[in-house]
């Protein structure tokens, strides 16, 4: 991603934004360029080149009245949202790593080859504050090698991750940033990182 040496929204996008504007386009019926850019803090030139890109990939139909998925585009993101069923703002105190942060879950990665590190560095190479590497192993909330049980050190930080429908073998990458956009562009894109290597 690059900003071109100014200040701005960025002029280039990434896999992590078209990760965004899948998910964000299945959320509502049509969406525009305008709603694309604000919610993937993108200008819109680098909205019109996403567009473009996810159309000529036959993800997309676009019309005057918006972008909606195409067949291809629902299938798609049937598969990824059966890898990441959810990627949610969270409240959390203990594990945050920016002003605003963002939980992806993570279902079918084997948790003991995680490097959370690197999933960190890959959140702040996106614009993020950093990351943290969570599991759920049914019972509780651990952060590997650094809290067994995340309830007994922060209930609440417990509590608001159990919200996001947890099972089993699940990993949660909580990403933070200055703003929304960015945690969550740090969040996707640190969990793509996880199924490309």
């Amino acid at each position: 991603m690059s900003k071109g040496g100014r200040a701005g929204a960025p002029r280039s996008f990434n896999l992590g934004h078209a990760f965004l504007a899948l998910y964000r386009i299945e959320e509502g019926a049509r969406v525009s360029r305008a709603e694309l850019g604000t919610h993937l803090g993108l200008g819109s030139g680098a909205v019109k080149s996403l567009i473009s890109k996810l159309h000529d990939s036959r993800l997309l139909k676009t019309s005057k009245s918006g972008n909606a998925l195409s067949e291809e585009g629902r299938e798609i993101v049937r598969r990824l949202r059966s890898a990441v069923p959810i990627v949610s703002a969270v409240p959390v105190r203990l594990i945050s790593t920016g002003r605003k942060n963002v939980a992806a879950v993570v279902r079918g990665v084997d948790a003991k080859k995680l490097k959370p590190v690197t999933i960190r560095d890959e959140a702040v190479r996106a614009g993020g504050s950093g990351a943290t590497t969570l599991f759920f192993d049914g019972k509780s909330i651990s952060v590997p090698e650094v809290y067994d049980d995340l309830a007994r050190v922060s209930g609440f930080d417990a509590r608001a991750l159990s919200r996001l429908g947890l099972r089993k073998g699940d990993v949660i990458v909580v990403a933070g940033g200055d703003s929304l956009q960015a945690a969550s562009l740090a969040c996707v894109t640190a969990v793509v990182g996880l199924f490309s290597n």
